[in-house]
Formats: structure tokens, sequence, C-alpha cells
């Protein structure tokens, strides 16, 4: 073989191993899902799969990745167990309702996860599976709850984690509960290690952290849970989606990475007009893996709608960040 067909065999060879080049990542999310109160649940249970979602749907649709907060398990059993707190267990026609609104990955680590016990949980994550939504945050053991889910979309591949701060059955004892076999509490003794590990390895192109915690219908987090937030960062998140006070916080960039304080409410209706107000945020990422973050303002209700006018713009102070109406670049 002579040097020059050498070279082109070697210039062809390189050409058919290098990595396919990225293209603009669309990720959209939103904050706590309850489908398991009052309409919402009724809705379901009548047969209407995609009554929460119907007005947002082409929004919902238009992203690459989907993520929300699942703050109801979904199980046919609707009981509430002792320790529990609350229950909002959605019907098992949730899970489908979520992957037909263009859902692709759940959050499943928060307050609410155990509504209903360990059976409840379980089954939560059997219905998710077989509708086709990754859920994070979650497993069938301790090990499997505090793993990454990696998405693969095109040449991007999207690690999430997702973690809670918040547990209603024993929020101060949480590794003497049943549940901490089954959900990934925001310890920072592994939670750290684990995204800088990950991000040592290469395998994945961003890692998003999932965080559920704070404290409800304040305007800004405490400062311990700031530290939290700022220290995923360190460690290595290049986005932190944080949920559970049920009202926006404002948008900030530490190291040049957002952190999102709280997603607000999406589909959870509450009294307080505060918590009525949120949106769909929407991360455009280039292919140098820089990030524009803007919002599509949201009216919050048993059925969200596009917020207009006064709302909308209460939305972007509240965030910090400009608004948009499409759900494409």
């Amino acid at each position: 073989m002579t040097g020059n067909v050498l070279a082109a065999c070697n210039v062809l060879l390189a050409v058919l191993q290098a990595p396919p080049a990225r293209g603009t990542l669309r990720l959209y999310a939103v904050g706590d899902i309850n489908l398991g109160r009052r309409t919402a649940r009724e809705r379901l249970i009548a047969g209407d799969t995609l009554y929460s979602f119907r007005p947002l749907l082409d929004t919902l649709r238009g992203a690459d990745i989907t993520f929300g907060n699942l703050e109801s398990p979904i199980a046919a059993d609707t009981s509430q167990v002792d320790d529990s707190g609350a229950a909002f267990t959605a019907p098992p026609v949730a899970a489908a309702a979520l992957a037909e609104a263009g859902f692709d990955i759940v959050s499943t680590a928060n307050n609410h996860a155990w509504d209903g016990g360990e059976a409840t949980l379980q089954e939560t994550m059997r219905q998710l599976t077989r509708a086709g939504v990754l859920f994070v945050g979650s497993g069938f053991g301790r090990d499997m709850a505090e793993q990454p889910v990696i998405v693969r979309r095109g040449a991007w591949r999207v690690a999430f984690f997702a973690i809670t701060r918040a547990w209603n059955p024993a929020p101060y004892t949480f590794y003497r509960h049943a549940g901490a076999n089954y959900v990934a509490w925001g310890d920072t003794a592994w939670i750290f290690p684990a995204i800088r590990d990950l991000k040592q390895t290469g395998r994945v192109d961003l890692v998003v952290v999932s965080v559920h915690g704070g404290k409800e219908f304040v305007d800004t987090p405490p400062k311990y849970h700031q530290d939290l937030l700022y220290g995923l960062v360190d460690a290595g998140a290049d986005l932190v989606l944080a949920h559970h006070p049920h009202v926006l916080q404002p948008v900030v960039r530490y190291k040049g990475k957002p952190i999102v304080q709280s997603l607000g409410n999406f589909v959870f209706l509450q009294n307080d007009p505060w918590t009525r107000l949120s949106a769909i945020l929407r991360v455009v990422v280039r292919p140098d893996k820089r990030m524009r973050l803007s919002a599509i303002p949201v009216r919050v209700d048993h059925q969200p709608t596009l917020a207009t006018g006064a709302a909308a713009d209460s939305v972007r102070r509240r965030l910090g960040i400009p608004l948009s109406t499409s759900a494409h670049p």
C-alpha cells in the first residue's frame, strides 16, 4: 500500500470513528406536577387523559427533552399509609398522560414520594416504565435511586440526578425510615462525589441535578439551601433545577452555570395567588454547551394555560430571565 493510499485510509478511518457533531439541544422543565388531586385526578379517571396538559401540548412536545417534578405517586390503590402525611396518589393512566404530553423524564425524589407507602412507590416506578417515561431519584434499592439517568438525544448525552431534602414521614431521620431504601436523599457525602466521578469519566456532555427542598412560599431560598445548590455546581453540575417552594424564585448563575432556585407549580393548584403563576423553563444549549434560558409564562391550575399581560410580566420579574412564547429557537 502506497503512502498516499495509507494516508487516505487513515483519514477515512478517523472520519468514521469521529463522534457525530452536536446540534442545538432544547431542554424544557416545569415544576410540581400533581395529578392526584381534585379536577386533575377526576378528569384522568373519566378518561380525559390529556386534560391537564392540552393547552400547552405543542410547547411541551416541542422540546428534545421535557422534564418535570412528579409530586403524585401513580398507583391503582390510593389508600394512605399512617406516616405519609398526605395522599396525592394519581390513577395508573397518569403515567400514559405524562408520556402523551411529551414528558421524557420526571423526578420522583420529593416529600410526596411515600404517599401510599412502599407498594405505591414501587408501582409508580413500574407504571412510568410501562408508559415509557424515565424517572430519576427513586429506585428498587438505594443504589438505583442514587444513580444518574442518562438521556440520549442525537449526539447529546444528558445525565440527570434527582435528590430531595424534604420528606413528610421523617424529615430529620430519613435514613431510619423505610423510604431511604427507595428515594435519593440530598446527602452531599454521596451526591457531590457522584457528580465529580461522572464528569471525570467523560461519559456525558451535561449533568442536570433536580433538587426538591428549601422553604415553601418564600421569594428566595434560605442560605443552607443556597449552599447546597451552589455546591452542586462546584461538584460539576451544568444545570440545577430546584422545586418545592411552590412559587417562582430568581434564576441565578454561579461560575457561569444556571441555577433555577424554584420552578414553582405547574399542575398543582393552591390558594395563594403567587402559587398560581409559573413558567415552562426553556433551556437552549448550543453545541459549545453554552446555555440560553427563557421562560414561557404559565397560569397554574389543574389545567395550566399560557399567561399574558401583567401576569406574564410578573413571571419575568420573579425569574429574572427573558420571556418566550415560542416552542422553537
